[in-house]
């Protein structure tokens, strides 16, 4: 999905109070779940939307075809639909829909709806569009009866019924949104970004921008009634507010917290901080241009990495090494053997450049025999972003010692992504979590020739690597595609576009009244199985 805004290392906090005997009766607000949140979302039309901050609430306000259930982030369930069937080809998929789902207004959850919201995402060619446009047109979805529709794929996808499961794909009420204004082509429903048409568990109450955003209880919910009556967020951008409020008790649940954060969290009485895996993944993009065009550059650089200090002083061991694209734990995933993967080593950044003809002037900084000056290149940090900042002055300090000079330059966070993608800087760290759990959503996001430039700035183009990304899409055979996955991954370890520096963990403090939470690596925070209970 979605870039982190520390994507890098967005932590969900939960913070847990001990309670003394009898402190059932001082759990604040019961039927009440208040969190504090870094920011709030931009929009909550599942068209438009593509961030976690508005995919949480999307989540809990709509529903989709299918879901994942609990933890478990491989095997899809029944959602909207009660039933499915696959064509032997691959290509046609039939929903069988149950007939108790409403939309918020009372009206029936038809397949006539799943048609119009597929089409109306396709239609309004928004950030998230893509992930339906890849495998369908506006031809693909046919309404086979009030209950039954059938999506014939422009081709066979194996991670069809994932995408399926994305917040994107959420269904709204066709006569809501065509009662404020409808689907214009190519454009944003403004009315949609700010209110909602859904059949979720729960239903927009109130929205006061730069506040709060206060959902309640759809009390005619097809899966039963959500234990809590109400859910409101709250902004809070300063982490020490959000913090204030946990140990305070006056907030349930925050979001938001960098891992340099968590030791302000652990003093705290009666807390615990509990580390999920995950799948999202932290990265240096390396600008394929100017010194780092040449790859043995590139692959002195990642030698010059310090990646378990990194792990335990910046991200408080709360990551583990990232060896590719891939992360640990999903289909496709392939581990870099020891004796190849990428390293602290300076002695070895130093023999790949002085093979490579960088030489080092008097002052032990090395020269760039393309163009006769200093090898050198910069990296963009956002302000106030204080993990970035100390990964980049680490990284700085080693790369020195190869003769290296890194520039940091602190940019605001609006600017930060199109100063890479105009070409005005070299480097930027960021981060990766899914939008469905495919390895195609990963790869073809990093390392196809068209979204490295497009998405983040970078020149790297090999049309080997586009070659076989297109071959493991749209593969069917497991077996084959995981071996794809592994070319892909030796390839781009090869070529080092990026520096993988490591697979973060979810990690979640709660309060001890907070009941029924779990995490999903690939799913916003499900607010329909979650109490507040002193027991």
């Amino acid at each position: 999905m979605k870039m982190r805004r520390w994507k890098g290392f967005s932590l969900l906090l939960l913070v847990l109070w001990a309670f003394p005997i009898f402190a059932q009766e001082s759990v604040p607000n019961p039927d009440t779940l208040v969190i504090v949140a870094y920011g709030e979302p931009a929009e909550l039309d599942p068209a438009t939307s593509y961030s976690a901050r508005g995919w949480i609430f999307i989540r809990n306000l709509y529903d989709r075809l299918v879901q994942y259930k609990g933890e478990d982030a491989t095997t899809l369930h029944p959602m909207l639909a009660e039933s499915w069937e696959v064509s032997s080809d691959g290509l046609v998929y039939t929903f069988y829909l149950r007939k108790d789902a409403k939309f918020h207004d009372g009206t029936p959850v038809t397949a006539q709806a799943v048609k119009y919201s597929f089409d109306r995402v396709l239609k309004m060619n928004q950030p998230p569009s893509w992930m339906l446009s890849q495998m369908m047109d506006l031809n693909s979805t046919k309404v086979i009866d009030d209950y039954t529709v059938q999506i014939t794929l422009t081709k066979p996808y194996a991670a069809a019924l994932a995408v399926f499961a994305t917040m994107t794909a959420s269904i709204v009420n066709p006569a809501v949104v065509e009662a404020h204004g409808g689907v214009v082509e190519n454009q944003e429903n403004e009315w949609m970004n700010m209110h909602e048409a859904g059949s979720g568990p729960f239903k927009l109450k109130e929205w006061i921008p730069g506040e709060r955003i206060v959902v309640e209880r759809f009390d005619d919910y097809w899966g039963g009634r959500a234990k809590l009556k109400r859910v409101d967020v709250r902004f809070y951008p300063e982490i020490g507010t959000r913090i204030m409020l946990l140990k305070k008790g006056d907030a349930d649940i925050a979001t938001g917290f960098p891992a340099v954060n968590i030791p302000d969290i652990l003093g705290a009485e009666g807390v615990v901080v509990a580390p999920y895996p995950s799948f999202d993944i932290d990265f240096i993009v390396l600008g394929c241009r100017g010194a780092l065009a040449d790859k043995r550059v590139r692959q002195a650089v990642s030698y010059a990495f310090p990646y378990e200090t990194v792990i335990k002083f910046v991200y408080q061991g709360y990551a583990q090494r990232l060896t590719g694209v891939i992360p640990k734990g999903m289909f496709g995933y392939y581990e870099i053997p020891e004796d190849m993967r990428y390293k602290l080593d300076l002695n070895k950044a130093n023999q790949i450049l002085d093979k490579a003809g960088y030489t080092k002037g008097p002052d032990g900084m090395r020269i760039d025999p393309n163009t006769g000056k200093e090898l050198s290149a910069e990296i963009l940090v956002p302000e106030g972003d204080e993990v970035r900042a100390q990964i980049s002055l680490l990284w700085q300090n080693y790369l020195k010692k190869i003769g290296f000079n890194l520039k940091i330059r602190t940019v605001t966070w609006a600017v930060m992504y199109q100063i890479m993608r105009n070409r005005e800087s070299d480097m930027l760290i960021s981060g990766w979590l899914p939008d469905y759990a495919d390895p195609d959503n990963y790869v073809d996001a990093m390392l196809r020739s068209s979204n490295a430039s497009a998405i983040w700035g970078s020149d790297y183009n090999n049309p080997k690597m586009d070659e076989l990304i297109e071959k493991a899409k749209w593969e069917t055979d497991p077996q084959k595609r995981a071996e794809l996955y592994k070319q892909i991954q030796l390839l781009c370890h090869e070529d080092a576009p990026y520096i993988w520096i490591a697979q973060t963990k979810q990690i979640s403090v709660h309060r001890s009244w907070v009941k029924g939470y779990y995490y999903n690596p690939v799913q916003p925070m499900d607010w329909f199985t979650i109490y507040k209970s002193a027991e």
